[in-house]
């Protein structure tokens, strides 16, 4: 487009708000991946590359792939991230939310997916009627990840049904010898309970002062010959502010996760050295060029924006292209919470 032509855009924004045209691609031929949402090249990990192969299949189809169709090689290609079948910028930003949760996260890596669980029942539901399931996925496994759903498990943390019964990823028999392998300093002071909570906790993002917290509370208990059991568990979190039945699902069908065994007192711990704080952002920039700023736009139209607020951040997205130096997305979304959108 001539400089011309997008200064007169540019103009055209400052006197009204207009209706853009949804420029959104259609998820035809771009799957949303069941088990772990914000994985878009099925890799089995989230990383920014997932951010990077949603936006780069947003400008292939307005540069030099005008139809949207994926080009080869790119089949497996799971870029309706927030599985509402289209592919727009906010596909990415929920990736960029995770990555931003799995770096300051303890969880293993394990962070509870941002998209909507409801959201991700209904996509899968017609997924399967139409049988229109990504790659490499039977309807068995595509069943088995909806059960598991809709008890409110979530499948990107290992939550699974097992006899009919959810059981979650970190809920390992603290007498069996599959216990879950992390670093200590005494493995007679580690206690599978105790870590199944907090892992629990770490992976919804919950603060570190609650995790600490509800930690010291279970091995005093456990201390004192009366150990905590989940019902407990989830009425303490409960009264610390936490969803527990978003966390903790617990329903007739549960089953309770086991309690702790008694084991000898544990030794008062030094305290642990206070961790850096680490890099606000670990994403890569994804910038705001012309077709990426009509769609998201576009998006925040239909979101119902205020008129004020999006005549506001129309003209700064436009300035800013106009003048060959396009903001990046997470500046434009800091801009909208400070606009108050």
């Amino acid at each position: 487009m001539s400089k011309s032509r997008l200064s007169r855009k540019s103009f055209s924004r400052k006197m009204i708000v207009e209706s853009l045209e949804s420029r959104a691609m259609m998820a035809a031929d771009a799957f949303h991946n069941f088990t772990l949402p914000e994985d878009a090249d099925a890799s089995g990990v989230v990383t920014p590359l997932d951010a990077l192969v949603v936006i780069n299949r947003i400008n292939q189809s307005f540069a030099g792939n005008p139809s949207g169709i994926a080009p080869a090689g790119s089949e497996s290609a799971m870029v309706d991230v927030d599985a509402d079948q289209s592919v727009t910028p906010l596909d990415a930003l929920v990736v960029i939310d995770v990555l931003n949760s799995q770096n300051s996260s303890g969880a293993n890596g394990l962070i509870a997916s941002r998209v909507d669980s409801q959201r991700r029942i209904d996509f899968i539901e017609k997924a399967i009627a139409l049988n229109t399931l990504p790659p490499d996925l039977s309807i068995q496994d595509a069943n088995t990840i909806l059960e598991t759903l809709r008890q409110g498990g979530r499948p990107e943390l290992g939550d699974r049904i097992e006899n009919g019964s959810l059981r979650w990823g970190q809920d390992n028999d603290p007498r069996s010898d599959d216990r879950p392998s992390v670093p200590q300093n005494d493995p007679e002071e580690f206690n599978p309970f105790t870590y199944a909570v907090s892992q629990r906790l770490q992976a919804f993002n919950v603060s570190s002062e609650i995790i600490e917290k509800i930690s010291v509370e279970i091995r005093e208990a456990n201390q004192s010959g009366q150990p905590m059991d989940m019902s407990q568990v989830r009425s303490r979190l409960s009264q610390l502010g936490v969803d527990v039945q978003k966390i903790m699902p617990a329903t007739p069908s549960v089953p309770e996760l086991d309690p702790p065994i008694c084991v000898l007192p544990v030794p008062d711990q030094p305290s642990r050295p206070e961790r850096p704080e680490p890099p606000a952002i670990i994403a890569p920039a994804v910038m705001v060029t012309e077709p990426v700023a009509e769609s998201l736009l576009a998006r925040l139209a239909d979101a119902g924006v205020s008129e004020e607020i999006l005549t506001i951040i129309t003209q700064e997205i436009w300035d800013a292209i106009n003048a060959d130096r396009p903001l990046d997305m997470l500046k434009v979304r800091m801009r909208l919470i400070e606009l108050g959108a």
